[in-house]
């Protein structure tokens, strides 16, 4: 299990009598980008995704739809603070190093962004809303809408009360 930290990635491996240990390298981009290492700015990823996978395996898909599906995918992400494991596995299948037709080659990167989400789900024990909740969250400072299981973070305010309730946070 591998997860970047910043410029470092610290993978967990299993050392010799079943201990689990933690190790740190630099992270190998050379195949992010597609050009030798070259890192793409968060806000082009979704357009870099999009079109390296259509010259690789073309859909026909309309690229500003995608991108825009994408780009709510990132700020869902970015709610849980889960961005930077988000836009990794999006560097790499803008990549040379993604295969899209047998959906390899960026593995370790798609799963630091599942862990992440679910290890914030298990720290604050709240779950993002989808899209047509956010509406509820007016406020700049707390726009993100969560369904948390138990009581919710000091930081967010609840809007509903029924059911499982509805509360507004800022980023987690």
């Amino acid at each position: 299990m591998t997860k970047q930290i910043g410029r470092m990635v610290m993978a967990w491996v299993l050392a010799s009598g079943g201990v689990l240990a933690s190790a740190c390298s630099a992270p190998d981009n050379s195949g992010n980008g597609g050009s030798g290492g070259t890192t793409i700015p968060s806000a082009d990823l979704c357009a870099a995704q999009f079109d390296a996978l259509e010259k690789a395996c073309p859909t026909g898909n309309e690229k500003e739809a995608s991108v825009e599906i994408c780009k709510a995918a990132q700020r869902g992400y970015a709610s849980i603070g889960c961005q930077d494991e988000y836009d990794a596995w999006l560097q790499c299948t803008a990549g040379a190093a993604f295969h899209c037709a047998d959906d390899t080659g960026c593995e370790v990167q798609q799963a630091g962004y599942f862990m992440c989400q679910s290890q914030a789900v298990q720290r604050t024990g709240c779950v993002r809303l989808s899209a047509q909740s956010t509406a509820r969250c007016s406020d700049s400072a707390k726009p993100y809408a969560f369904s948390c299981l138990a009581s919710a973070p000091a930081s967010c305010v609840q809007v509903v009360t029924e059911g499982a309730g509805i509360w507004c946070c800022p980023q987690l």
